[in-house]
């Protein structure tokens, strides 16, 4: 059990890995692993060693060859002589020996040697496995500096993957930077404690590339200034580590360490722009005057404690005990999360797209392991007979680790759709493991009209074909000797750019169907919906789907349903359009 417990940080990544692994479809378009921002941060590699092309040229034909058009990332921004890509190259250097791998296995195979084929992206994937690992490993150890128990020091990592967004982020989206900023950070400030424990370069070294790593990868990285001064709270430490810095044997390998890793960016940008300096993020950027605090935390649309109700519990709990032991410790962290969120919150999209939580918080998950530590403490976990305090804590961690499990599993399967959830979805999916094909509006959107669809032949909603009488109610059907239902028009006028086109409907299997599905025409162009996970053999469902137009829509839009040729049998009524509008970007 000792054994086990040395080396239950490795234990938990593999079984995780493993899990990860039998789940994941490496030629699936819609799962590669190198998607999303991790096209932008990856695109350095392939453009510098296969293309020699940092104008990206070579990225149209990838997109067309690996990525359906709704996965393709646009990262390119116009800037001076010619293109940039907005991302910081930091990370591309923690991806790098991974990328060397896959190429030399893919030349040394006959694979495809063009940077975005299987092989690059399984050792992209298992990359972020080492890194995570590495990461954990970081936390155990600042915690043994500090002095915490074996017990503890391999506890809390393990909580904190199984119960934060930590865990999405590496079994379910590997498209992010926050897996490889924790792993960064925490081994920043293990070097930082090894270091003035020993008193010795080679830490300072490993940390000199590590932090100016840090530095080329999110420029808000700066913030981990703040878990420096949290860890090591003795002024006497930077008097000294400044003059150590200094010393001539010191200075000149520490410098260059730096400044060979501080200097990729602005000759990058000199490369592919004719400037050394580049804001690469274009009209994107902070708005320090109306920061989003509440909704950061505590909204539906990704709020992190509504999330990840773990780390409320932890720093809830956490604070007061810190106040009593160190109240310099206490000021500090209080200070942290507020300068923290207060600088995240205040990003143009300050709920930072689709997935899980607030992701750029994993960044600084190293403090929310030192509270959790000093919780486990304070309980006396290692005491063999638990009290009534230590139990409710205990149970407390375990449901919100299965809260966080099962909220992640929702998020990557659609049933809380990542990044957009309402207080109305969140509660009508809380803990359900079923996908219902239900939109849910935002407060924000304004109605402009509500149309129920009268299916009765004379009400001249039917553009072709013949409604039938289905327990008294005027429906339409998809059958082996009618595979096209009768198509209906929707009377909606004034669709353009911002609209939100919702259709309603009630539908019932009368055979086992997965075939049959929506189909929606606007000026021409066809929008397909598989209706086959919603629907019930003899039981009726009522289904939702919704349409964003990107352009005016001239003509009357018209709907129906098709059964793919098979013989199933679906019945539909009560057949509803609502039209929504907003000029904001969710």
């Amino acid at each position: 059990m000792k054994r086990i417990l040395t080396h239950s940080v490795l234990f938990l990544t593999l079984a995780l890995l493993v899990f990860h692994l039998f789940s994941k479809d490496f030629s699936n378009p819609y799962e590669r692993p190198i998607a999303g921002d991790a096209q932008a941060y990856y695109a350095y590699l392939p453009a510098i060693f296969i293309y020699q092309d940092l104008d990206y040229e070579f990225i149209d034909s990838i997109n067309e060859k690996y990525y359906p058009e709704s996965h393709q990332k646009s990262f390119l921004k116009a800037s001076g002589d010619g293109k940039v890509n907005k991302t910081f190259p930091g990370v591309a250097l923690l991806y790098l020996p991974f990328f060397l791998i896959a190429h030399a296995l893919a030349l040394l195979f006959g694979l495809e040697a063009d940077g975005y084929s299987t092989v690059y992206q399984v050792l992209f994937d298992l990359g972020l496995w080492v890194y995570l690992f590495f990461g954990l490993m970081g936390l155990k150890k600042v915690l043994q500096l500090n002095q915490f128990s074996t017990l503890i020091s391999n506890l809390v990592p393990a909580i904190l993957l199984l119960g934060t967004n930590l865990f999405f982020y590496s079994v379910y989206d590997q498209s992010v930077t926050h897996v490889y900023n924790f792993f960064m950070i925490n081994g920043f400030i293990y070097l930082l404690l090894k270091h003035k424990e020993n008193q010795q370069l080679k830490p300072l070294l490993y940390a000199a590339f590590l932090i100016s790593l840090i530095g080329i990868t999110r420029p808000t990285n700066i913030l981990v200034v703040g878990l420096v001064l949290f860890f090591i709270t003795d002024f006497q430490f930077y008097k000294n580590l400044f003059r150590y810095l200094f010393k001539p044997r010191n200075v000149l390998p520490i410098t260059t360490i730096a400044g060979c890793v501080l200097i990729i960016p602005f000759i990058l940008w000199k490369l592919q722009t004719g400037n050394w300096i580049v804001y690469s993020y274009g009209e994107e950027g902070f708005n320090f005057d109306d920061p989003h605090l509440f909704e950061f935390i505590f909204s539906y649309l990704k709020g992190w404690w509504v999330y990840t109700p773990l780390a409320a519990l932890i720093i809830i709990i956490g604070l007061p005990i810190l106040y009593q032991r160190c109240k310099k410790k206490f000021i500090i962290a209080i200070g942290f999360y507020f300068i923290t969120i207060y600088v995240f919150s205040s990003w143009w999209c300050w709920y930072y797209g689709a997935g899980m939580s607030q992701r750029v918080m994993i960044d600084h998950y190293i403090l929310l392991g030192y509270l959790l530590a000093i919780i486990l403490q304070k309980t006396n976990i290692s005491n063999c007979v638990w009290s009534l305090k230590q139990t409710t804590f205990g149970l407390l961690v375990a449901l919100f680790v299965f809260v966080n499990i099962v909220q992640a599993w929702q998020i990557r399967h659609g049933i809380l759709t990542g990044g957009s959830a309402t207080s109305t979805q969140y509660w009508d999916n809380f803990l359900v493991f079923e996908k219902q094909a239900r939109v849910y509006p935002h407060e924000h959107w304004k109605l402009e009209a509500e149309k129920q669809i009268d299916l009765n032949p004379s009400a001249d909603f039917i553009k072709k074909g013949t409604p039938l009488l289905i327990e008294n109610h005027w429906s339409i059907e998809v059958t082996a000797w009618q595979n096209y239902s009768a198509s209906v028009y929707l009377p909606v006028k004034n669709l353009r750019q911002g609209s939100k086109l919702i259709f309603h409907f009630d539908s019932r299997a009368r055979t086992e169907s997965e075939e049959t599905r929506l189909v929606i025409e606007l000026d021409g162009q066809r929008f397909v919906f598989g209706l086959d996970q919603y629907l019930k053999k003899d039981e009726w469902v009522e289904m939702e789907f919704m349409i964003e137009p990107t352009q005016e829509i001239k003509t009357t839009p018209f709907m129906f349903f098709w059964n793919g040729g098979s013989e199933e049998k679906v019945e539909f009524k009560d057949i509803q359009v609502n039209h929504f509008f907003t000029e904001s970007y969710l």
